[in-house]
């Protein structure tokens, strides 16, 4: 895929990434992503609400449900943002601000 076909920009620094979309395309994409982790979301809500209309003992219904919902968000962060990294234009920030030094030392000495 070429960079100019790419969904998504990913700026390196270091260890610190941010990935975030780059078109209307990447947006489209990005939503598409989120529609499971709602689903999520939601049925951990739908539990809550069901244990208490049941009468059953909320706090270890919720523990149950959230131990559940923790597992498949790390799970479900980690593979999105390996399939956005693949799509991504990948931007090296440290890389810019040396170029970015040695433009200006260089402008230095031309300009004494």
């Amino acid at each position: 895929m070429r960079d100019e076909d790419k969904p998504f920009v990913c700026y390196k620094q270091g260890w610190n990434i941010r990935i975030t979309p780059r078109n209307a395309e990447g947006w489209r994409l990005f939503a598409i992503w989120m529609v499971p982790f709602l689903a999520a979301i939601g049925v951990f809500v739908w539990i809550s609400v069901a244990a208490e209309k049941q009468g059953w003992s909320e706090n270890s219904i919720l523990l149950i449900a959230l131990l559940g919902l923790l597992p498949i968000s790390l799970v479900w962060a980690v593979i999105m943002i390996r399939w956005m990294w693949a799509r991504s234009e990948i931007i090296d920030v440290n890389g810019l601000i040396e170029i970015k030094r040695q433009q200006d030392i260089a402008r230095k000495k031309q300009g004494r």
